[in-house]
């Protein structure tokens, strides 16, 4: 049978060798003055004692040395650099980017070193790089030798496909948890459904079921028998396996069908609560192992046994079908890890390397690699031919906790340092997630929402997204009662009811504002309307009134110049017609002097008519004059005013018009606050309703599942 395997492995497995001859030249070439043709450059064998240990010594020293070997690793000497440390060998000459030592100097994985301080410098690290690629050699006289070839980590496809039809997905079950304390413990076992956004989540007495898009509770599976301690999907996604039981005392397999809901079967019998457990992809074997140190395979078709392993020396901790269902991994408490023939149960390889107890168990999807993660830190790949330890890096101190590979062939970790990280195959790390408050436990990736989610020791479970590293958000193993849920949810409405009166109310008084300030608007503009034309029709008034002041001051001068013209000559005419009448009256009888003194006295006369005649006239102008100036000396101050006012008036509407939009924007944002609170308020409404329903649909499923039962 192992020979047939192997066969399998071979055809699935491509060997390629890397030969490497890259060599890094110290010695500068140039053209002499003479020269017609460059110099050939003179290759120079970099060397690990030449050029690697002064690196080395100023550097790595301190912790690596033959009396302090920080994590089991002496690079004071050749010997102990290539034997390796406590994360296996060091180096892989030939392929510095797939060197565990190369990628923690680079800090492309941690811990970075050295430790605490900047990476080495960029001439160190080329040089290093060089003298891998090389083939690591001692000195000048050692012979290089590519000691193993790089295992090809390229997929070679996954062993089963998607499922025909929709994704597996529950029906709508019941949300009652059967179990819900004061406090949190431990997560004890997380597991996503590989082809639809489903997360299985271990409880006390319970399963929760989540959808990883929405983080939404789907539904409780009851687990009377205990405490959950696996979790496993089929690899179709259609049926739900859990293994758990109570310590000491009892241990079961208990399987559902994950698009009905529906309890299956339960296999085994163990005296101790069931740690690991699996199903098999063309799902005929249901694999366990508990504290009794037994691996028992039991048949799906009849819930038989089907066979029992007893190889391991201590506890199992974990167990994995390979995705074809070819082979079964397992490892205990003791650090042993062996893959079987899953058929048969015949021991197909021992997989040598751990130092502590083996914490995790994962396959990728094309069963050519399996992922073994331990108490040592370490995280191991292993090849399926020979069981050869083809890659391995420190991925938590001081403790790796929970591993499993995605679709995609990444590799998802976390561990006693608190904190969850993703890696390639390679063990170049590409993100790590913000560290949990304890110990993380448990981890898993839902390949369908490419989402991370792992658990700590306090019972927090985190989700993020993978790409980019943001938490989505929180699950929880403990959810509360549907009373209690109810009961939040109408202390909620209440609440959301009483902010969104007041915010109402808020909006309303911000909306009235709004609507007082463009009343004032339009008041202040009909108002500044008004006072213009009343100071228009006043400018019209000192204009005519200053323009009749001028006239009738032309007027005045005119009749003064007339009254003077007049009386200039009005002496001697009098004078002449006294001389004249006196004259006449002594020469009485004569006609000539009687005419003359007749004419005097006509002339006399007219020029008194016409000078009182004019008086008149300048009277009338003198009064005009002083009419409009009366005008003239009102206008002005009333201009004065009127121009004040309007100048009022103008300012108010800047003003009110300035305030419009800092009260429309409060309006908007009062208004956006109230139908927030609307929103929440509606919600809250609707969160109580759903609770209520929610209530009452989980007593009459329970109804249902106790009739179902007898």
């Amino acid at each position: 049978m192992k020979n047939s395997l192997s066969d399998h492995w071979c055809r699935q497995l491509g060997k390629r060798f890397i030969v490497a001859g890259l060599f890094v030249s110290l010695l500068s070439t140039g053209l002499h003055a003479e020269d017609k043709k460059p110099a050939p450059k003179k290759k120079v064998k970099i060397t690990f004692d030449e050029h690697i240990k002064p690196i080395f010594r100023a550097k790595c020293f301190a912790c690596h040395n033959t009396d302090k070997k920080a994590s089991g690793l002496d690079l004071t000497n050749y010997t102990g650099l290539m034997q390796g440390g406590a994360a296996g060998e060091s180096l892989e000459p030939g392929d510095a980017d797939g060197s565990y030592l190369y990628m923690l100097v680079t800090h492309e994985s941690e811990p970075f070193m050295p430790p605490k301080s900047d990476k080495l410098p960029d001439k160190d690290l080329a040089l290093i790089k060089a003298w891998i690629d090389g083939g690591a050699p001692e000195n000048a006289g050692s012979k290089v030798v590519i000691k193993k070839p790089k295992f090809d980590f390229a997929l070679k496809g996954a062993s089963s496909g998607k499922p025909q039809g929709p994704p597996p997905m529950p029906p709508r079950m019941s949300l009652e948890p059967v179990v819900h304390t004061s406090l949190g413990t431990a997560v004890t076992a997380l597991a996503t459904n590989p082809w639809s956004p489903l997360a299985a989540v271990a409880g006390q007495k319970q399963i929760l079921l989540y959808n990883t898009k929405t983080l939404e509770l789907l539904g409780v599976l009851p687990f009377p028998e205990g405490f959950p301690q696996v979790l496993k999907f089929s690899r179709n996604g259609s049926l739900l396996l859990a293994g758990g039981g109570r310590a000491g005392a009892s241990g079961r397999v208990v399987v559902w069908d994950v698009k009905t809901g529906k309890r299956l079967f339960t296999v085994g019998d163990e005296l101790d609560s069931v740690l690991c457990a699996d199903i098999s992809s063309d799902q005929r074997f249901i694999a366990l192992g508990s504290p009794s140190r037994v691996i028992r395979v039991y048949s799906t078709s009849t819930g038989e046994l089907a066979y029992e392993i007893r190889k391991h020396t201590d506890w199992m901790t974990s167990l994995a079908f390979s995705p074809d269902s070819v082979l079964l991994c397992s490892g205990d408490r003791n650090g042993g890890a062996f893959v079987w023939e899953a058929a048969t149960g015949s021991e197909y390889l021992t997989l040598k390397g751990h130092k502590g107890g083996i914490t995790g168990i994962s396959w990728r999807s094309d069963s050519n690699i399996v992922a073994t993660s331990s108490e040592d830190q370490s995280v191991k790949l292993w090849e399926l031919e020979n069981g050869g330890n083809v890659k391995s890096w420190n991925a938590h101190n001081p403790g790796t906790s929970s591993i499993e590979f995605a679709r995609d062939g990444r590799i998802v970790t976390c561990g006693r340092d608190r904190v969850t990280k993703i890696w390639d195959q390679a063990g170049k790390q590409l993100r790590a997630l913000p560290a949990f408050a304890d110990l993380a436990v448990s981890v898993t990736i839902c390949d369908e929402t490419n989402r991370v989610i792992a658990g700590d020791w306090t019972g927090k479970i985190k989700v993020w997204n993978a790409a980019d590293g943001k938490e989505a958000g929180e699950l929880t193993a403990n959810p509360p009662q549907l009373s209690q849920r109810l009961t939040a949810a109408t202390a909620a409405l209440k609440s959301t009811q009483a902010n969104h009166q007041k915010l109402l109310a808020v909006a309303q008084a911000d909306k009235a504002a709004v609507a007082k300030v463009n009343a004032d608007i339009v008041a202040a503009q009909k108002q500044q309307t008004d006072l213009q034309n009343k100071l228009n029709a006043l400018n019209a008034n000192l204009a005519a009134s200053q323009k009749a002041l001028t006239g009738a001051q032309g007027n005045a001068a005119n009749s003064t110049k007339k009254i003077a013209a007049i009386n200039a000559p009005l002496a001697a005419i009098k004078e002449a017609h006294a001389k004249a009448n006196t004259i006449s009256k002594k020469v009485a009888g004569d006609k000539d002097l009687a005419e003359a003194a007749a004419k005097l006295k006509a002339a006399l006369d007219k020029r008194v008519a016409a000078n009182t005649a004019e008086q008149k006239n300048l009277a009338t102008h003198q009064a005009t004059v002083k009419a409009n100036q009366q005008k003239i000396a009102q206008y002005t101050p009333q201009i004065k005013q009127m121009t004040a006012a309007l100048n009022a008036a103008k300012a108010k509407l800047a003003g009110l018009q300035k305030a419009l939009k800092p009260a429309t924007d409060k309006a908007t944002a009062s208004q956006n606050a109230a139908n927030a609170a609307a929103s929440a308020f509606t919600a809250s409404q609707n969160q109580v309703k759903r609770w209520q329903a929610e209530i009452e649909f989980a007593k009459k499923f329970n109804e249902t599942q106790a009739s179902a039962s007898k």
